[in-house]
């Protein structure tokens, strides 16, 4: 199942990385993605390639980020190979979500090549319990 909006979390998290790194950076060949939008339908990147072609901010689907997050939380590792293949999660804006989820709380670049994201939950902050409100 796919998601088509994104999970609170996982909304709030890319609007912190996003007004305080507006520009993330692909994990092997370091290309700036200005991250010019998020919204709970994803986020709209702006690459060196759509600067060139004036074809403006490029939108990253929800489900494509869900997924790769959801994977990597549950699963404590992602690796590029595993987010494209079509047995695995077949995401093929890869380096994209790779770039964002690598600016997340708790995720770390374990290799670049090949590219590999480890999580761990250590690093998230504490929420407070929304159900004690």
């Amino acid at each position: 199942m796919t998601a088509d909006r994104l999970d609170p979390d996982l909304l709030r998290l890319l609007r912190q990385l996003a007004s305080t790194t507006p520009v993330v950076t692909t994990i092997s060949s370091r290309r700036p993605n200005r991250i010019s939008g998020v919204g709970p339908d994803g986020v709209w990147i702006e690459t060196e390639r759509s600067d060139e072609k004036g074809a403006g901010p490029q939108h990253v689907p929800a489900w494509m980020i869900q997924i790769a997050w959801d994977h990597l939380r549950r699963e404590g590792e992602l690796t590029n190979a595993y987010l494209l293949a079509a047995d695995g999660l077949n995401v093929k804006r890869s380096s994209a979500v790779c770039a964002l989820l690598a600016g997340l709380p708790g995720v770390s670049v374990a290799s670049s090549r090949p590219i590999r994201l480890r999580f761990s939950d250590t690093h998230l902050p504490i929420t407070p319990d929304r159900s004690d409100s």
